[in-house]
């Protein structure tokens, strides 16, 4: 079993400064540079102008709030009816901060142009493995084969947090163990990504993972070391970190549709004003009926009332199925394993609607898809690119103007980080440079690798 006293090696109350070591997980998530980043990241429309549009920063810092309320919710739950779990220094704010922080960090390895980037990558790559490495390293380790081909933001997010931020190759970030465990989405390799390609750790954390879940006591579903193939069962607090981004996008998504003129400025008041209405004051109902109040105003109003519902109701199944989450046994999601009656239910639902081709009009629409077919262009070139010079840094010998162009791109001047890599090694630090570009800085490297100036 998994237990709430194991998510560190430290106390989650007070240190020096009065900070929590969660609280400091947070801001060194906050104050990263790659962090800091994914306000030029897209999270559905692509190069939008419109200011209102959700950025990844933005859906970041929005879902962290919700995490943090399911979180704390649960933890007033945990103290209040599941006393053996929770040691006395750790407080129900405790469990909030945890799942804010991984809330903060959930999408901070997703690459620009958001997940159409995603998929572009693992095509590239599984188009192109086969390309010539000269005498050394021609083959690849199926699983390092498997990490490319599969290519998943989740397990860029972790690399992040664990590698490649503030202390490069030393820990990353230095996040406590219930942070980063909080965090695995999918807390397994690449093995494992079928028939999606979801995993939460390339080839190049596998150890990190092992060491985190041995640290907070995952359950251990299959562990092959000889193959550095492991999966484990979720941390429970994951779930909560899941239910916090469906919540928002579900209704976020709607929202930015509307900003962009793809669905009518009263959708949310004609499909769900009635299912909030017994929790409306007299002035929020005269306030949605007013015609001289804005639509931004009446959405946001709806929006806070239907977040709210949403996390009761993913808490609730999470009392609900407690004993199969802290057995490693529960299957989906929380907010998918609300009653059919729920305001979770409704939305899932609507979006399956065929009538209202919902997916289609947010996601699919005139405006998107063009642009996307674009995507698939920026990244091909960017790919190629690194990846002749990653061939040519392994290989050894003169190495062309070309790649040496390409190292001063990425600022990776200093020989000794690739000293003793192998080409998988190579790539990967080639693959952090691609991931952690903005959407306007992508599109201007790709500009220039093309010689077609600004």
């Amino acid at each position: 079993m998994i237990l709430f006293n194991q998510f560190s090696t430290t106390t989650g109350t007070s240190s020096e400064n009065g900070r929590s070591q969660f609280q400091k997980d947070i801001d060194r998530i906050i104050f990263s540079s790659a962090f800091r980043r994914l306000g030029r990241k897209t999270q559905v429309h692509l190069l939008s102008k419109n200011d209102h549009v959700h950025t990844r920063l933005s859906h970041s810092l929005e879902v962290s709030c919700v995490g943090q309320s399911l979180g704390v919710r649960v933890g007033r739950w945990l103290r209040d009816e599941q006393k053996e779990v929770l040691r006395e220094e750790f407080r129900p704010s405790s469990i909030g901060e945890i799942v804010q922080g991984a809330c903060l960090a959930h999408d901070i390895g997703n690459p620009p142009f958001g997940h159409a980037a995603e998929d572009a990558i693992r095509k590239w790559f599984q188009e192109n493995l086969e390309f010539d490495t000269g005498d050394r390293n021609k083959e690849f380790a199926q699983a390092q084969r498997l990490d490319l081909e599969r290519f998943d933001g989740n397990a860029m997010a972790f690399r992040v947090a664990t590698y490649k931020e503030y202390y490069e190759g030393e820990g990353g970030m230095r996040l406590t163990c219930a942070t980063l465990g909080t965090l695995l989405k999918y807390p397994w390799t690449s093995h494992f990504a079928e028939p999606k390609p979801k995993f939460s750790c390339f080839q190049t954390e596998y150890e990190s993972l092992c060491e985190i879940a041995g640290e907070l006591g995952l359950i251990e579903k299959i562990h092959d070391r000889s193959e550095s193939k492991a999966e484990y069962a979720r941390h429970p607090l994951a779930y909560l970190v899941e239910a916090a981004d469906d919540i928002c996008y579900h209704i976020l998504d709607i929202e930015d549709a509307i900003e962009l003129n793809l669905l009518c400025s009263d959708y949310l008041k004609t499909h769900f004003a009635a299912d909030v209405d017994n929790e409306l004051t007299v002035t929020q109902r005269s306030l949605l009926e007013s015609e001289s109040v804005s639509w931004r105003i009446k959405n946001g109003l709806l929006r806070g009332k239907m977040v709210g519902r949403m996390v009761r109701e993913a808490v609730d199944v999470f009392k609900a199925h407690y004993d199969e989450i802290m057995q490693g046994n529960f299957k989906g999601s929380l907010v998918a394993a609300t009653d059919s009656d729920s305001l979770c239910s409704k939305l899932e639902q609507l979006y399956k609607d065929k009538k209202e081709k919902l997916e289609d009009r947010i996601y699919r629409n005139d405006r998107n898809v063009p642009l996307e077919l674009g995507v698939y262009s920026v990244l091909r070139t960017l790919l190629e690119t690194s990846m002749e010079a990653a061939c040519e840094i392994v290989n050894g010998g003169r190495r062309s103007y070309k790649t040496e162009i390409i190292r001063k791109f990425i600022k990776q001047d200093a020989g000794d980080r690739f000293k003793d890599k192998d080409l998988y090694g190579v790539i990967m630090l080639f693959l952090d440079y691609v991931t952690g570009m903005t959407d306007d800085y992508a599109t201007y490297v790709n500009r220039q690798l093309l010689g077609i100036g600004n």
